[in-house]
């Protein structure tokens, strides 16, 4: 952890300068770090991102002073290391994002009925995803609660701002629709245990959709396989039936 803050300082004392203008004219990091819970500045990371590009770099010309001494081509795919650090550095955090949301998926139909249940007691929501904190059977959802409660607890938010301060910064539809949705309910006084029910009914028939989805498409892959196969089968026994009845007649 000390080597990697020592590294981001070092790098933004380095690149800096150079930071803003990538991010406002090539890539915008923000949304895409906030969604993969990276926290660390934009500029800093872009920093880093020039930094650790710049540590590739004699990759770059040893590979070159290779390929022209001994004529090795296949060394010329290392000549753009630099520009595979760069590319590496903007795919991780949507990578990153994609998984964080398709862990929450697999819990978000169970935190939200825990939350519902509770809610039609009389318990707020923000004291369920509290309780959620603690819950080791969900891991996604309890870091998210956990981030939840230290914008109260630690960074004294109200919980309706951190709510969608979360909604926001979560790369799941379901979650932000959930979250943001409570809490735009109770600000224009709405019914607040209905929209919860509601709200968690809609996200058990997404999943069943997205369940249903995902088996069709595995039930396509299965058939193409096995007619694949099938073919497969065809053209080998007629390629050793062709070669038997040659062998026969030349004997």
């Amino acid at each position: 952890m000390q080597l990697l803050n020592t590294l981001e300082a070092l790098s933004y004392r380095l690149f800096g300068g150079l930071s803003p203008k990538f991010l406002g004219n090539v890539f915008e990091f923000k949304e895409h770090l906030d969604k993969a819970g990276i926290k660390i500045y934009p500029e800093t990371y872009v920093s880093l991102m020039f930094f650790v590009a710049l540590l590739g770099a004699p990759v770059t010309v040893a590979s070159l002073i290779l390929i022209s001494i001994y004529k090795f081509v296949p060394l010329i795919f290392l000549v753009p290391m630099p520009c595979y650090i760069m590319i590496g550095f903007m795919i991780m955090p949507m990578s990153m994002s994609s998984d964080r949301a398709h862990n929450l998926e697999m819990e978000m139909p169970f935190a939200a009925t825990y939350i519902t249940v509770m809610a039609s007691g009389g318990i707020p929501p923000y004291v369920s995803f509290k309780r959620l904190s603690d819950v080791e059977l969900m891991p996604s959802t309890r870091k998210e609660a956990r981030e939840l409660v230290k914008d109260v607890e630690i960074l004294g938010v109200d919980p309706l701002t951190a709510m969608n301060s979360a909604a926001r910064k979560n790369p799941l539809d379901i979650f932000r629709d959930f979250v943001s949705g409570y809490a735009s309910t109770v600000i224009i006084g709405g019914d607040v245990t209905h929209f919860l029910e509601t709200k968690c009914e809609d996200i058990f028939k997404t999943r069943a959709g997205r369940v249903k989805a995902a088996a069709e498409r595995l039930g396509m892959l299965l058939e193409t396989f096995i007619i694949v196969m099938v073919l497969m089968s065809l053209c080998f026994y007629i390629l050793f039936s062709v070669e038997s009845i040659y062998s026969t007649g030349i004997s």
